[in-house]
């Protein structure tokens, strides 16, 4: 009997699992995992273009778009990360700074869109745009130097 029990507990069990698993589909990652470091920053250039055509117009859904896409980039494909990793040598604990930098803001843009608070969108925007203008500043020369070195 308490057998019969355990069984019918698990089969309902794993049914209503399974009902939900198909009631509830599972969303698809909106960018992918990985990406070749140049399409990645070209995409993100978009990213930043359509947050400023979202603050010009105060259309607080473009900016959501493209500050969340900016906060959940694809990472560098792991060529990409070994090429960047030796490059910088120990100046990689500060690229990733700025990385995080960026992320952190820009994910917090993404929110203050979703508050419709153009106030706040302005100031992560500021922090993020000039994570990215640090990044670039101190980083896109001799990483682009190594690539065509390659």
């Amino acid at each position: 009997m308490k057998r019969s029990i355990l069984i019918l507990v698990v089969v309902l069990g794993f049914s209503i699992s399974v009902m939900g698993w198909s009631w509830f589909p599972q969303q698809k990652a909106s960018q992918p995992e990985t990406m070749p470091l140049v399409p990645m920053m070209q995409q993100l250039l978009e990213d930043i273009q359509e947050v400023d055509r979202g603050i010009y117009t105060e259309n607080f859904a473009m900016i959501e778009e493209g500050a969340g896409n900016i906060s959940d980039h694809p990472t560098m494909t792991p060529e990409d990360k070994k090429l960047v990793k030796q490059t910088l040598g120990k100046e990689i604990q500060q690229f990733v700074k700025f990385d995080m930098v960026v992320h952190h803001h820009a994910d917090s843009m993404r929110m203050a869109a979703v508050e419709e608070n153009m106030q706040k969108v302005l100031k992560h925007y500021r922090i993020t745009q000039q994570g990215c203008v640090d990044c670039h500043s101190n980083y896109r020369e001799p990483i682009s130097t190594a690539r065509v070195e390659q």
